[in-house]
């Protein structure tokens, strides 16, 4: 399933928010604090996305995503971790501009482009953990 842009940030945004306290409520004012958005804004999308199937229907006391929102999340932000990994590890930027970097570049470029970059960064961490690791043992 395509996303826009939007959807994107609003389901990445609710997967972050569901894993930084499994126990919390996601509600629809704290989708509009983190994003930095209005809250008739927020209304709006989560109407959206619950036409999609992404987000429980029953919205009004907390945000939960469907298996299927969950599990494109998911998908969404271990893109995004690999992303960026690359802008942060491999190019050196500073945390913010790599994070920034990387949402802009996973709701920007094609799906193929995402998973050749994810792909090619994963392979590329793995060499320099085994580099380290390697360089530990003879010391």
């Amino acid at each position: 399933m395509k996303l826009c842009t939007g959807q994107c940030r609003y389901l990445f945004c609710i997967y972050r928010l569901a894993h930084t306290d499994p126990n919390a409520r996601i509600r629809c004012v704290d989708i509009a604090r983190d994003l930095n958005v209005t809250r008739p804004s927020v209304s709006k999308m989560i109407k959206c996305m619950v036409r999609m199937e992404l987000i429980q229907p029953d919205y009004c006391d907390s945000v939960v995503l469907t298996p299927k929102g969950k599990e494109i999340a998911e998908k969404i932000n271990a893109n995004y971790d690999l992303i960026y990994a690359f802008f942060r590890q491999i190019l050196r930027l500073p945390s913010q501009e790599a994070k920034d970097h990387a949402f802009i570049f996973l709701t920007t470029f094609p799906e193929s482009t995402v998973k050749q970059l994810c792909n090619a960064t994963d392979r590329t961490l793995e060499k320099i953990v085994k580099k380290n690791h390697a360089i530990h043992k003879i010391k």
